[in-house]
């Protein structure tokens, strides 16, 4: 991300009131977030989140994934203190 840029609050106040005037009303402001810091990242930054979400794709695809549910019980088991006698 452009750091100069990114912290000027000047040019996020005329970003956000172009949102603002574009429908972007309904908007939360995490996603107003989002939308400045892809719009102030670089390419290297945006290619590399692409390539980390189609990482994540393909473990879905390739089924090297689990459900949260047996995420939470797999970490239960291996750092819950094992009870005493």
């Amino acid at each position: 991300m452009t750091a100069d840029r990114a912290n000027d609050l000047r040019a996020f106040c005329e970003f956000a009131n172009r949102q603002l005037a574009n429908g972007g009303a309904a908007l939360t402001l995490d996603e107003a977030l989002d939308r400045w810091d892809l719009e102030n990242s670089s390419e290297a930054e945006r290619g590399a989140t692409m390539r980390a979400i189609q990482r994540g794709l393909d473990d879905v695809r390739e089924g090297r994934t689990v459900d949260a549910f047996e995420f939470v019980e797999r970490m239960r088991q291996k750092f819950q203190p094992a009870e005493k006698p």
